[in-house]
């Protein structure tokens, strides 16, 4: 889909002369709250039932994306454009923690101890389309990527399982209005929902992590049109 995506705005740049429509360039700031649920488990030494956890997580931030875009047909009705937020953010506003306390004691890897663990996504970006001119109402639907870098800290003595970072896909919904202002100014106000994928990982101790991400959001975009 990226590649498609890709190929997409490449056509554009290459045509965009046969277009009556303008280019335009941007910053957003957002508000936006992440959610976040998923399961831990742990195989058990002993041959017995596997251990599965549970947990929440969520998270309130604010942020900021630089976007770029070409409009075009009858009132430059269509849009499409790529947004991308420099910096990164926590998924969760405080690490989870929890205490593993060893019931076997012959188990090879003793990991009694104080575990906790946060993710941080980065590198986002989106590829979206907009259908509505100027001074109106309009709709948007994204294809989105991030970076989900995972964060640890244990004060077991034992061998703890790292999990690896994920590059999750998305899609992005949103509806908003567009206005004027100046001589080539133009502003964005929008509401959003990213769906992303299950982040699915299996760390260096065989354990497994499932978790499902959604983030629903506000921005105020102010953009140049040339």
């Amino acid at each position: 889909m990226k590649k498609l995506l890709l190929i997409v705005a490449s056509t554009f740049l290459i045509t965009s002369n046969a277009f009556a429509g303008s280019w335009g360039i941007g910053a957003a700031g957002h508000i936006a709250s992440v959610s976040a649920d998923g399961t831990e488990t742990t195989p058990s030494d002993t041959g017995t039932e596997n251990s599965v956890k549970s947990a929440t997580a969520g998270n309130d931030i604010m942020f900021t994306s630089i976007f770029a875009e070409y409009s075009f047909g009858e009132g430059e009705i269509i849009t499409f454009g790529i947004d991308y937020v420099p910096g990164d953010a926590d998924v969760n506003r405080k690490s989870l923690s929890r205490t593993d306390v060893t019931t076997n004691a012959n188990e090879t890897n003793q990991q009694d101890g104080v575990r906790s663990a946060n993710a941080e996504l980065s590198d986002h970006i989106t590829y979206y389309a907009e259908i509505g001119g100027m001074n109106s109402l309009y709709g948007k639907v994204g294809f989105a990527q991030v970076d989900v870098t995972t964060t640890d800290a244990s004060t077991s003595s034992g061998t703890v399982g790292l999990y690896p970072d994920k590059t999750l896909d998305a899609w992005t919904y949103g509806f908003g209005y567009k206005g004027e202002f100046g001589t080539n100014g133009y502003f964005k106000v929008e509401g959003y929902y990213t769906d992303y994928d299950d982040f699915s990982a299996t760390s260096t101790t065989s354990n497994t992590v499932k978790a499902s991400l959604d983030v629903v959001g506000a921005a105020l975009r102010l953009g140049y049109k040339f």
